[in-house]
């Protein structure tokens, strides 16, 4: 079954994979700007809600590593995300997925591309 993406989804989609500067965070194969092979990965799936549009959720994996993580080894996911975030932010972002979030795709898409907005604007300066 193929995923429904909506203009929230891949407006963020292109948000983590920019902040990811177009490279697979776990076999580190940089991608060109647009690749569909670079993917946005969720560690608490997509249809957490709460943690849908939550960067700290969220890397930018290849088709590869996205099946190896989403399907096969999900502990040495856990450790990444632990590594990446530390202890108490990981905790923290179990506890957003948990919780109950409205869906509203609107005001996801604006939040979504004020981060891009944002992230490319601090990256062009630099």
């Amino acid at each position: 079954m193929r995923i429904k993406l909506d203009k929230a989804d891949i407006m963020f989609s292109k948000y983590i994979r920019s902040r990811d500067n177009w490279t697979c965070q776990r076999c580190h194969t940089k991608y060109q700007e647009g690749d569909p092979g670079l993917h946005c990965s969720h560690y608490f799936g997509r249809s957490s809600e709460s943690t849908r549009f939550d960067s700290e959720n969220c890397d930018a994996l290849c088709f590869g590593c996205h099946q190896y993580w989403g399907e096969r080894d999900r502990e040495e996911y856990r450790d990444f995300k632990i590594k990446q975030l530390g202890e108490k932010r990981f905790k923290l972002l179990r506890l957003r997925s948990n919780q109950y979030k409205k869906k509203d795709r609107k005001m996801s898409y604006i939040i979504a591309k004020k981060l891009l907005e944002q992230f490319l604007k601090s990256s062009n300066v630099q």
